[in-house]
């Protein structure tokens, strides 16, 4: 809050108004003269027949607006609901090998780089861009656009991508048809779904679904499947790396909405198969591309290959 929103009554130490004549008394009493025959007595005068000098408790000091702000109660902020999307600023952190930012995930996806060599990629939930920067650098992407609900992160990714330009030179084939953008890849309605048009050859959805499964339920994320293979050409391939159900429970105290999405979930993890061969979406085959396996347990998630008609 800014401070010339505060006003305060600086008049006095009591807060009291002044009435105007305070000056002619304090003259007065400035005029008044204790000798040395009478300091004795005077100062034991003031210490027995005024009890306010006895009695009185000190004030405490005059104090900024943001001090008694402080001082009042101010709610504290949860650290938690900033997160609810899974748009945790250190998560790489966790994923990241060395100095390099090598995501553990690179020796997976690399098993296969022709997928992403020359293709138009779309990464869902990119984050700060990190994996997203890597996977178009390392494998030669034609074009990515990462997507991302955070518009700090994503703002993130646009500086690194703009320093890494600035840096890279014209023998390090860096590919710049690069671009990060903010957005909810849930639409506020399936109507929407019917505008759709294939224009991505590769769509990454990497430990995602479970956030978009908490924040927006079934109905949420088998649209936003559906949505993901209208948005591929024909032959275009997901790759898509789903959280286990185990992990869902750990965050369903993120918010008391997230609680009852959590309680209202029927679509599981291991149905997901299953809906996207179905005929509601239509992928052709699915293949198991990997798991990663020397990072942290809970991080030890199947990547799966699925692949347009």
């Amino acid at each position: 809050m800014d401070r010339s929103d505060f006003t305060m009554d600086l008049e006095n130490n009591n807060n009291t108004q002044l009435t105007g004549e305070e000056p002619e008394k304090c003259a007065g009493k400035r005029k008044s003269v204790i000798t040395p025959e009478n300091e004795e007595g005077e100062i034991k005068r003031l210490k027995t027949e005024d009890p306010r000098i006895v009695d009185a408790v000190p004030r405490p000091p005059l104090q900024s607006p943001k001090k008694r702000l402080q001082l009042n109660g101010k709610p504290k902020h949860n650290k938690d609901l900033s997160f609810t999307y899974g748009n945790y600023k250190h998560y790489y952190g966790k994923r990241i090998l060395d100095k390099d930012f090598r995501d553990i995930r690179m020796d997976v996806l690399g098993t296969q780089p022709d997928l992403f060599r020359g293709k138009q990629l779309l990464d869902i939930g990119c984050n700060s861009g990190h994996l997203s920067i890597q996977i178009a650098k390392t494998f030669g992407a034609k074009s990515l656009v990462g997507l991302d609900i955070d518009r700090g992160l994503v703002k993130d990714a646009q500086n690194t991508i703009s320093h890494l330009k600035r840096q890279a030179g014209p023998e390090q084939g860096f590919p710049h048809n690069m671009r990060f953008v903010q957005g909810n890849y849930v639409l506020e309605d399936d109507v929407l779904l019917e505008i759709e048009r294939p224009q991505f050859d590769v769509i990454l959805c990497l430990s995602v679904t479970k956030w978009i499964h908490l924040n927006f339920c079934d109905s949420g994320l088998k649209q936003a499947f559906r949505r993901m293979y209208l948005q591929l050409r024909p032959g275009g391939k997901l790759i898509l790396e789903p959280q286990s159900f185990d992990g869902y429970k750990r965050r369903k105290k993120l918010s008391e909405q997230i609680r009852e999405n959590y309680n209202s979930i029927k679509f599981r993890p291991d149905q997901f198969t299953e809906y996207l061969l179905g005929p509601e979406v239509g992928f052709d085959k699915m293949e198991l591309m990997g798991t990663p396996e020397h990072c942290e347990a809970g991080f030890k998630r199947p990547i799966q290959i699925f692949t347009k008609k």
